[in-house]
């Protein structure tokens, strides 16, 4: 009798933990990590000298750690009368929308934008939007790093982004 309840208690934690492997599974798993490059095509640039600003509309292409495939819109307005890494040096914010099948992201940037060798390279921190963002972003937060190596055209920007990601939907991996 003893060995007969053992056995039917060792087949029933077997399907247990089988069944929380396999849904575990069936989520994304993005670990609280917000992991994501993107190449990125200028649309449109739009100067305002007089005021020393510029805005510029992208759209990229690349991934999103967890969720696969992404493509994101980024809407950068650059202030070019603060210089705080010295000449030819910015400051800019930065919108990102990024879209994959489980929803939209949506992430507010502030960067510096310094010359290098190559070109420039923004670097900044960026916070989630949650209110803005939709699907298993909805409510989510986070905070953490963004960087953009923009070299002289024809080349395509490359963007990076870092930090953690926080979704406040239950059963989103959180």
């Amino acid at each position: 009798m003893r060995a007969a309840l053992r056995i039917s208690l060792i087949g029933v934690a077997t399907v247990l933990v089988s069944g929380g492997i396999v849904g575990a599974a069936a989520e994304p798993d993005h670990g609280n990590r917000l992991e994501a490059t993107f190449t990125e095509t200028r649309l449109a640039v739009q100067d305002r000298p007089d005021l020393g600003i510029r805005q510029v509309i992208s759209k990229g292409t690349g991934s999103l750690d967890g969720f696969g495939a992404a493509t994101e819109i980024g809407a950068v307005s650059i202030d070019l009368a603060v210089t705080p890494c010295g000449p030819g040096s910015s400051t800019s914010t930065i919108m990102r929308r990024i879209v994959v099948s489980q929803g939209t992201l949506v992430v507010k940037t502030l960067a510096h934008r310094c010359p290098t060798p190559t070109g420039l390279l923004a670097t900044g921190e960026f916070q989630v939007d949650g209110a803005s963002s939709t699907g298993v972003f909805a409510g989510a937060w986070g905070t953490g790093s963004e960087e953009t190596e923009i070299a002289p055209a024809p080349a395509s920007p490359i963007v990076t982004i870092s930090g953690k990601l926080h979704l406040a939907q239950p059963g989103d991996g959180d």
